[in-house]
This record gives structure tokens, C-alpha cells and sequence, in this order.
């Protein structure tokens, strides 16, 4: 039985994903900082919960070495993570070292964990939840874009170090999805027009965002297709924002999107 271990697991893209991956008959082990939010997680067959604050570094240590020692683990799945916007200006230091130590830091540390493992076995997959925000700079995103930057960039350096070993080193890019997601400051002020046109462009013409189980099928998808691919759009719309992207390129995209934000032509 192949086995996943996934932090971040209690809401949003971590819960749907350990739904998925029970169902296909993967073990699952769910970790999450505040066990009472299992639910309904500890009913379904071949999963295991275990606690995980991602910004204790000793509880890290402590889940990670535990679960590595119990299971043969075939794939990390790094989705522990919360957002913030605001004026860059109007970020308190304490909001912005709080986020890159969950989003950054926390990553970092339990990626560190599972490599020896993976390396070992010569096979795997470290798969990270990272971001739209962190291939596209967005308004109000001045923090949380650097600290999923942060990721992708930790994601693209270790592809090319584990590659000789055989694992696979993968980045799950989220745009806007309908969930829980937590974004404790959200600071509208003086960006509220650009902030309602910045949701629809992220919409793509649709009335809703999409769900979390879209996202949960792209993260199995990544883990089981044998694609030597680093980034991976969850959901259509994503997807489409993300080649619409990387095609125009950076310069030409600015331009672009400027006129959405500001509603000018150019």
C-alpha cells in the first residue's frame, strides 16, 4: 500500500487531498496542528492523524522521524500554509515573520526531514502547495507572493539536486479556490476597485472559484503520472491563467494586466 503524508491536513486542498488519496486505497497520514479538527477525517479507512504545528521545529522532528519510522512513505505532501493582503506598507513585522515561518519555514523544515528518506529509496515525490500568487505578482500580495516565491524557489532548486536519486520534486499551484482558507489581515484600504477587479480576473469569467476536490485529483495526478513536470495549475481556471502567463511573459503581462486592475486602456 502506497502512503502519503500530508501536513495542513484538517481544511481546504489538505482535507479533499486525504479524502482522495484514501479512496484510491492510499494510507494517508493527515497531520494537523489542532487534532479536533479531524472530524470526520479519522473515520475513513487507512488514515492516520497526527499532531503538526509546522512552526515547532521539535514537533516536526518528532512527527516526521515517527512516521518514517512506522511507514514507508512514498510522497510528501507539503500544504500547510495561510495567506495574508494588505498594503505592503500597512504589514505589522510580526504578521509577515508569523507568515514565512508557517508558509517558508515550516516548509522548509519538514522537506528536510523526509529527503535522507527519499534519497535512500531512490524514489518518491516531495509535492508543495505554493501558489498563483507566487508565478504572478498580484496587489496586496507583496508578503504572501514572496513567501510562495520562497517555496517555488525551494521546490525548482531541490527538482534538479533529487533528480539523480529518482525522486520527483513537484509544486501544486493553486489560484483562487473555494475553501476555508485562512487570510487573518485582509486590508482593503485604498485598493478596494482594484481589489474587486484583481477577484475577477482570478474568476475567469466564473461565478465561483473552483472547489478543493479539483485540486485533490491534479495533487494525485502529480503523484502518480511518472511526468518529469515541476508545476502543476489545480484546477481549469488555473490553468488557464497560468499559460496565459507564461505565454505573454512578464513585460507584456504587466501591461495587461494594469488595464484589468485600473480599467485603462494602453
Amino acid at each position: 500500500m502506497k502512503t502519503i503524508f500530508i501536513t495542513g491536513a484538517s481544511s481546504g486542498i489538505g482535507r479533499e487531498t486525504t479524502k482522495y488519496f484514501a479512496a484510491q486505497g492510499w494510507r494517508v497520514i493527515a497531520t494537523m496542528r489542532n487534532l479536533k479538527k479531524a472530524g470526520d477525517l479519522e473515520t475513513l479507512p487507512n488514515v492516520t492523524i497526527m499532531p503538526l504545528d509546522v512552526t515547532d521545529t521539535e514537533q516536526i522532528r518528532q512527527t516526521c522521524r515517527k512516521a518514517l519510522a512506522e511507514y514507508d512513505i512514498d510522497v510528501l505532501l507539503n500544504n500547510a500554509g495561510y495567506g495574508i493582503m494588505a498594503p505592503f506598507e500597512r504589514i505589522p513585522e510580526s504578521e509577515i515573520r508569523k507568515l514565512f515561518e508557517t508558509d517558508v519555514f515550516g516548509t522548509m523544515f519538514v522537506t528536510q526531514e523526509f529527503i535522507p528518506h527519499f534519497k535512500a529509496r531512490r524514489s518518491g515525490a516531495i509535492l508543495t502547495t505554493t501558489s498563483l500568487a507566487a508565478i504572478i505578482g498580484l496587489p496586496r500580495d507583496g508578503a504572501y507572493g514572496a513567501a510562495k516565491r520562497a517555496q517555488q524557489g525551494m521546490v525548482e532548486s531541490l527538482y534538479y539536486e533529487l533528480k539523480p536519486f529518482g525522486v520527483a520534486v513537484k509544486a501544486m499551484i493553486p489560484g483562487g479556490t473555494k475553501t476555508n482558507f485562512q487570510t487573518p489581515l485582509n486590508d482593503l484600504t485604498g485598493y478596494e476597485k482594484i481589489a474587486a477587479n484583481q477577484r475577477k480576473y482570478l474568476l475567469a469569467g466564473n461565478a465561483e472559484f473552483p472547489e478543493a476536490t479539483e485540486a485533490a485529483k491534479i495533487v494525485f495526478e502529480a503523484a502518480t503520472d511518472g511526468k518529469d513536470q515541476i508545476n502543476y495549475p489545480t484546477d481549469s481556471v488555473c490553468k488557464k491563467l497560468y499559460e496565459q502567463y507564461q505565454s505573454m511573459g512578464l513585460e507584456s503581462f504587466k501591461i495587461y494586466f494594469s488595464g484589468l486592475l485600473y480599467e485603462v486602456t494602453t
